[in-house]
């Protein structure tokens, strides 16, 4: 980042990246919010999937392949919070731009490879 300063002067200040040892990238497909008694605020990111059965029952046929019960069909679902962040109202705003750019730009990029595709399919 270069900065321009009073009398034309410039500046340049260096930012230097380091990632914590237990840094990990989750996939998430919902978040919840709330906020601080002093207004910041929180967001708790899950990854939400219908819950499983612990076990399914099934038969054993003459070929000796298992013939499995359905699964019951059931309403539950879990929430797996996989971490949450506190953040200020400015950086929430600035976060909220910056996800605006990031969301067009990848619009752009889906956009663009479904066109190759498609044209793709039409080459015989």
């Amino acid at each position: 980042m270069v900065q321009a300063v009073a009398g034309g002067e410039r500046t340049e200040i260096k930012f230097v990246y380091k990632r914590s040892p237990d840094y990990k990238i989750e996939f998430i497909n919902g978040a919840a919010s709330n906020l601080t008694p002093r207004g910041e605020i929180i967001c708790d990111f899950h990854f939400e999937s219908k819950d499983r059965p612990m076990e399914q029952i099934g038969e054993l046929t003459q070929e000796g392949f298992a013939k499995l019960d359905p699964l019951p069909d059931n309403l539950n679902f879990t929430r797996d919070v996989k971490f949450g962040i506190i953040m200020n109202v400015s950086f929430a705003e600035d976060l909220i731009e910056m996800l605006k750019v990031k969301i067009e730009q990848g619009k752009e990029v889906i956009a663009s490879r479904e066109k190759k595709e498609i044209a793709d399919e039409q080459v015989p």
